[in-house]
């Protein structure tokens, strides 16, 4: 079903989000337009202004403000291995390049794979997902992951998509962070309007094991999302407002302040994406982050503004 791959790429969009606004808008954008073509290509560029630079993985903010240069580039192939069977693989690269706070320079790449099933009332898939990022120039964080999924459309404008996904989080020289995850949740969709209009509100629950026992959590995740797409003479903009919410529960003390944690994020994110004709687009995005924590390195809010200019085939 189309609409449906249209639907999980834009759910799986921000699984490997990166620390800036720019990286979830360039994996998301343009996903209904790429689905003719077997191979697909997409390239962004831009720049973007971070109130409180910050490595929210390792609980680092600076207090300080920077502008950073972004490029995002990505290669995507699809093909039907029968006529219910679909097989996607991807490859993603990101990087920002700061003014001043250079050893907060973040590289990404993101390879996935996915199959999926067309069983007539559901889809049932799985994904395996490989990210490798460097901070400041040295090798940071490694993620695999494995995700099982099911999908329906409950009725013609209601959609479900649920999923488990396990992690394997592995830090350079932060063995103490390293960590196994298991997580499950599900996204309903509300089509008011096909894909020209819909809502989303999603659940998640996440355990996370670390090495040091500091570091484990249990977490669950709310989100609710308004996707719009607005006519400009003959071609579409498209945008997008968003309201996520973490609640964190630790359950060790953690040494630097004699206690156990106890973390809630809040996180709104609004993008416009505007053609500027078939293949070229400008898009401009927001991100407010409000972290509310009992340790004073992971307590600090944050204003994210980018503008880029993208290009897709």
């Amino acid at each position: 079903m189309k609409l449906d791959r249209i639907i999980y790429t834009l759910a799986i969009s921000v699984c490997f989000a990166g620390p800036g606004v720019g990286q979830a808008g360039a994996q998301s954008a343009g996903t209904e337009e790429r689905l003719d073509s077997p191979i697909s290509f997409e390239f962004s560029a831009g720049a973007e202004y971070d109130s409180n630079i910050s490595v929210d993985t390792i609980d680092t903010n600076t207090g300080a403000d920077d502008f950073a240069a972004v490029l995002d580039a990505e290669i995507e192939f699809e093909t039907e291995l029968s006529e219910e069977t679909e097989f996607k693989l991807g490859y993603s690269f990101s990087q920002s390049l700061h003014d001043e706070f250079t050893n907060f320079d973040i590289q990404s790449h993101f390879a996935s794979a996915d199959v999926s099933h067309d069983f007539g009332s559901f889809d049932l898939g799985a994904a395996y997902r490989f990210s490798y990022s460097s901070l400041g120039g040295d090798g940071f964080l490694t993620l695999q992951q494995v995700s099982p999924y099911l999908s329906s459309f409950i009725t013609k404008k209601v959609f479900v998509r649920g999923a488990y996904t396990y992690t394997d989080k592995n830090f350079k020289n932060r063995i103490d962070r390293d960590a196994e995850v298991h997580s499950g949740g599900a996204d309903l969709y509300y089509f008011a309007d096909g894909v020209r209009t819909f809502f989303v509100v999603g659940y998640k629950y996440e355990s996370e094991d670390a090495f040091d026992p500091q570091f484990d959590f249990d977490a669950n995740h709310f989100k609710v999302r308004f996707s719009r797409r607005i006519a400009m003479g003959t071609r579409d903009a498209k945008f997008k407002l968003g309201w996520r919410y973490e609640m964190r529960d630790y359950s060790s003390i953690t040494t630097s302040i004699g206690v156990v944690r106890d973390d809630d994020r809040h996180r709104v994110q609004v993008e416009l994406e505007m053609p500027i004709t078939d293949r070229i687009y400008g898009l401009v995005e927001y991100e407010y982050s409000d972290y509310s924590s009992n340790l004073p390195s992971a307590d600090y809010n944050q204003h994210l503004a980018g503008a880029r200019l993208g290009v897709r085939f």
